[in-house]
């Protein structure tokens, strides 16, 4: 294997630091991730013998070093590629398979502004609107990751008596390369996130534009779809009644689709949140969850797409609907999501580092595009025990199942299942 410093030093831009102490204040974590489960159903006819289980695997490794006094490099690799039950690697396969999701630099406080440039994770995972990172619980198959190369700005002041933090993006998705169209066909990313508090309220607002350009090499034009989002959020930590917290979040899209000249393809949609949670002293802590989110649809394609689309979202809830193990045709044929779920949690007081969580979901397509179907897709039952040994050890045992809607399925529709286990280790 190639020597790990050398491959470091190269994805910390090396030749703009050839007289940098290399390594100076070197520091390093991350993460191992297992995920073991066992699925059957999923076509939903249990006279199928169609149980699968598998065993996936992801390592995060972070490391960081000081390239001088106002610049550190940062650099994140991942192994994700292997399952259990699969041949051993040798040291030229593990390479291969060794991906540099993260190499940027930090540049601290150029013209009072702290940089990222670089390719980066961004945003927060389970977001509506925008991330790029690894996909987190509820874990889908293969534990994948996504990154953004880009340039971030992240600047904190005060005024009118309060604290404002703000960053921007400006960052390429894509880069097409493919021949004479190369650099024709790219999506660029571009947006500003400011937030603050007021009192008891924590708020949020952002506007993102996501700019997929299409054209063949030697055309004349060239047309792009212009997606923007503008959203705000505001969370409530109530004074009046104790660990009591209250969300709400609305999406707005705007802009164009050039792709459709003739109709002007106008973006329309929407989205809202509303989310609250509650706890009190019950033998241990019992808390109660519930959660109500609407991302608009669309049946036809007239003059304005009226489906809510996001700039990068990462929005899954459910072990299984999350996770991305409902895969039939007819219940995914629905345009726009509509879903709730409740929950309940306990830790108690004589295991306090157990936590036993149940949530009931359900979920429906906003606009049905025209099939004659339901828009009701079903609803998952999710159970999960949490083992807290540290705060970098834990393990998950969990069981979901998902019951479709009949109306939307031919012959047989019966409950899909998962059983599973999950280890995450943290240094």
């Amino acid at each position: 294997m190639k020597n790990a410093i050398g491959i470091l030093a190269v994805l910390a831009f090396t030749a703009s630091a050839a007289n940098a102490q290399l390594l100076k204040n070197f520091k390093y974590d991350g993460q191992i991730e297992v995920n073991a489960y066992s699925n059957s159903n999923q076509d939903f006819n249990k006279s199928n013998s169609d149980k699968k289980s598998f065993v996936d695997t992801r390592l995060l490794l972070n490391a960081g070093f000081d390239l001088n006094e106002d610049v550190n490099a940062v650099v994140t690799a991942v192994k994700n590629d292997r399952q259990y039950g699969q041949a051993s690697q040798n040291a030229n396969n593990i390479q291969d398979n060794l991906y540099f999701e993260q190499a940027y630099l930090n540049l601290k406080g150029v013209f009072g502004i702290d940089h990222k440039v670089g390719r980066q994770f961004y945003g927060d995972a389970g977001d509506m609107v925008i991330y790029y990172g690894p996909k987190m619980w509820p874990y889908p198959a293969t534990l994948p990751v996504s990154a953004i190369d880009g340039w971030t700005g992240w600047y904190k002041f005060n005024a009118v008596n309060r604290d404002w933090d703000v960053n921007a993006i400006v960052a390429k998705q894509t880069q097409n390369n493919a021949g004479a169209a190369a650099g024709l066909n790219d999506i660029n990313v571009t947006g500003v996130n400011v937030k603050t508090k007021v009192e008891w309220f924590n708020l949020n607002a952002y506007y993102y534009q996501k700019v997929a350009k299409t054209n063949a090499a030697g055309a004349t034009t060239q047309n792009a779809d212009y997606l923007g989002l503008a959203g705000i959020r505001a969370n409530w930590e109530c004074k009046f009644v104790k660990d009591l917290n209250l969300g709400l979040e609305y999406d707005q899209n705007t802009g164009k689709d050039t792709n459709y000249p003739a109709i002007g393809y106008k973006h329309q949609g929407y989205a809202f949140k509303a989310n609250a949670n509650y706890s009190l002293d019950l033998a241990g802590k019992l808390g109660f969850a519930g959660e109500y989110v609407l991302q608009s649809g669309d049946e036809t394609n007239n003059s304005a797409d009226k489906a809510f689309k996001g700039i990068n979202g990462d929005y899954r809830p459910g072990i299984i609907y999350g996770g991305g193990f409902m895969t039939s045709a007819a219940l995914n044929a629905g345009s726009g999501l509509n879903t709730y779920n409740l929950g309940a949690n306990w830790t108690p007081s004589k295991l306090e580092k157990l936590n036993v969580a149940v949530t009931y979901y359900d979920f429906s397509a906003n606009k049905q595009a025209g099939l004659t179907s339901k828009k009701h897709i079903g609803n998952e039952g999710d159970l999960v025990a949490t083992w807290t040994h540290s705060e970098k050890v834990d393990v998950k045992g969990y069981y979901a199942m998902f019951s479709p809607e009949k109306k939307n399925l031919v012959g047989s529709h019966d409950t899909e299942t998962m059983l599973g286990a999950a280890l995450n280790v943290k240094f």
